[in-house]
């Protein structure tokens, strides 16, 4: 007897196999940007149907990887580490400002709010299902961190970076080491030392980014 949402599970797993060849396909450079990325075509070299072959696009579309333009269809537009560099070292220093300046205006309901979200994110078992769940507690623990922050063109420019969309589904092994970043900030918070606390936010930043270009980098090698 099938069991229960067994076949939903089937349906899950086959779209983020898709999702993951054709991500890194695009990655790795097998993809070039302007390339279109033709359903059809995927879906008999995957051996898959057409319906996990759109779903995984409009997922890479999210993640900034693929743009969907009339009448051409799914094109690639890939991020490059020249892209990457330059979002990350930005986010580092702007990033770092903020809650560096936040500090000061940080109430004992925001110090707690930060101590919820970090338990909540060191308790979560990080899997497809939860992967979504981790993405907003992180983002909401960086903004509690630098709500104080009374500069509003840091937190303008800070909101038109973003970050890579890629970053959470390639970092998934480095979540462990990422909570510990977190905890850093968050002990440097509770002793009120806003120069440890700029450099822990600058550190984590950093590292994400260099991460993040050691996977891609790993998925070219895998190419050649």
């Amino acid at each position: 007897m099938r069991k229960k949402g067994s076949s939903k599970s089937k349906t899950t797993s086959t779209v983020q196999y898709v999702t993951e060849q054709l991500r890194k396909a695009i990655l790795n450079g097998t993809l070039q940007r302007g390339d279109r990325l033709i359903q059809e075509e995927w879906a008999e070299k995957l051996n898959v149907s057409r319906m996990p072959i759109r779903e995984a696009l409009t997922q890479l579309q999210l993640e900034g990887l693929v743009e969907m333009v009339p009448n051409r269809g799914a094109v690639v537009t890939p991020i490059t580490r020249e892209d990457i560099e330059e979002i990350y070292q930005l986010r580092a220093f702007l990033e770092g400002l903020a809650a560096e300046m936040s500090l000061p205006y940080l109430t004992i309901e925001d110090k707690q709010q930060l101590e919820e979200i970090l338990l909540e994110m060191e308790t979560l078992e990080i899997s497809s299902e939860t992967n979504e769940e981790y993405i907003r507690l992180n983002n909401s623990f960086h903004e509690v961190l630098s709500k104080g922050c009374r500069w509003t063109r840091v937190h303008k420019m800070i909101g038109t970076l973003g970050v890579s969309p890629i970053a959470p589904n390639l970092l998934k092994r480095y979540y462990h080491e990422t909570q510990l970043e977190h905890r850093r900030i968050y002990e440097a918070v509770l002793r009120g030392d806003s120069a440890e606390l700029r450099a822990a936010v600058e550190y984590h930043i950093l590292h994400t980014k260099n991460n993040l270009i050691h996977v891609m980098a790993q998925l070219n090698k895998e190419k050649m």
